[in-house]
C-alpha cells in the first residue's frame, strides 16, 4: 500500500530572511518535517511540487535542501515558476530528489507498486505555465512503459479553478496533456500546487488534487476578479494512499501529542470495544 505526502509551494529563502519581511518559510517547513517524520505508519516518499525557493539562488537552495535533510524516505521534487529548472539540476545533482536526465527536467520514478511521473510546467520570463510539444512528447513515450498505477505531479493546475488571477494563463497551455490523458494510459491522479490553495478539479477524467501552501495562504474570491487575501500560516501535509488501485486523499496532521489524544485513551475504553459500539446494530 503505497503512501506519498506531498507538500507544495514552501518559498525558501538564504538563512535569516523572511519571506516579504513578514512570514518565516523556514520555520514552516522545519516543522512541516517534524509532523511528516512522526506520521505512521511512515510514508514511502515525500513530494514537493514546486516552488521550493522564492528566489533562484545557490544560497536558497542549498537553505532549502538543509531544511529537508532530516527525512528519512525518499524526496523528490519539480520545479515551479519561483524555481530555475536548470540551476535545479546543477545545485541538485549531488541528491536523488531531482533525477533528470535531459532538457526537459522531467523524470519518472517507480516505487512500491507505483509510478510517479514528474512534469515541468515552468515558462522562462513568466509565472505563467507552459507545457510544450517535447515535455508532451516526453509524456507520451513515458506512459506506455509501465502497467503500475500512475501519479502526475506539476506544479500548475491543470484545470481552471474559478480564481481569476490563476486562470488569467488561459487553458490553452493544458490542452495538449488533456488530449494525452483521453487516450489510453494508467493515470489515477494528478497532484499540483501554485495557488496557495486547496482545491479538487479533473481533466480528461483524471482528477486533480491541488494542495494548499506551507509558506502561506492566498484567501482567494472564486468567480471575481478581485486580489486575493494574505494568511501567514502553513497547511498540514497531503497523504496521496494507493488503495486497491486508486488513491484516496487528504490533509494529513500527525501532532506531537496524537498518541496521547487517542480516543481510546481519553476515554479508557479498548479500541475494539470502541468499535463494537459504533457498529451498533451492525456489530457481528
Amino acid at each position: 500500500m503505497t503512501r506519498l505526502v506531498q507538500i507544495t509551494d514552501t518559498h525558501i529563502q538564504p538563512p535569516g530572511e523572511r519571506l516579504y519581511g513578514l512570514v518565516d518559510t523556514s520555520e514552516h517547513l522545519r516543522a512541516t518535517i517534524a509532523t511528516i517524520r512522526r506520521i505512521r505508519p511512515t510514508p514511502d516518499l515525500v513530494v514537493i511540487t514546486g516552488d521550493l525557493v522564492e528566489r533562484a539562488d545557490a544560497e536558497s537552495y542549498a537553505h532549502f535542501l538543509e531544511l529537508v535533510s532530516p527525512l528519512e524516505m525518499p524526496v523528490y521534487v519539480l520545479p515551479g515558476n519561483h524555481d530555475e529548472p536548470e540551476m535545479m539540476a546543477s545545485l541538485l545533482s549531488h541528491t536523488t530528489c531531482f533525477p533528470v536526465s535531459d532538457d526537459t527536467f522531467q523524470y519518472a520514478v517507480e516505487i512500491n507498486g507505483f509510478r510517479m511521473l514528474a512534469l515541468n510546467s515552468h515558462a522562462g520570463g513568466s509565472e505563467l505555465p507552459e507545457l510544450d510539444g517535447e515535455h508532451l512528447d516526453w509524456l507520451k513515450n513515458e506512459l506506455p512503459r509501465s502497467d503500475a498505477p500512475t501519479l502526475l505531479a506539476i506544479h500548475h493546475p491543470p484545470m481552471q479553478t474559478g480564481i481569476e488571477f490563476i486562470d488569467m494563463g488561459g487553458s490553452a497551455w493544458y490542452q495538449g496533456l488533456k488530449t494525452v490523458l483521453e487516450g489510453e494510459h494508467n493515470v489515477r491522479l494528478i497532484i499540483c500546487g501554485h495557488c496557495h490553495t486547496d482545491l479538487v478539479g479533473r481533466i480528461a477524467n483524471v482528477p486533480v488534487y491541488m494542495s494548499g501552501a506551507i509558506a502561506h495562504q492566498l484567501v482567494a474570491a472564486r468567480d471575481m476578479d478581485v486580489a486575493p487575501a494574505f494568511a501567514a500560516a502553513p497547511v498540514p501535509p497531503v497523504l496521496h494512499r494507493l488503495v486497491d488501485g486508486e488513491f484516496v486523499s487528504g490533509s494529513y496532521p500527525w501532532p506531537a501529542d496524537v498518541e496521547e489524544q487517542r480516543i481510546d485513551r481519553t476515554s479508557n475504553i479498548d479500541w475494539k470495544d470502541l468499535k463494537l459500539q459504533m457498529m451498533g446494530s451492525k456489530a457481528p
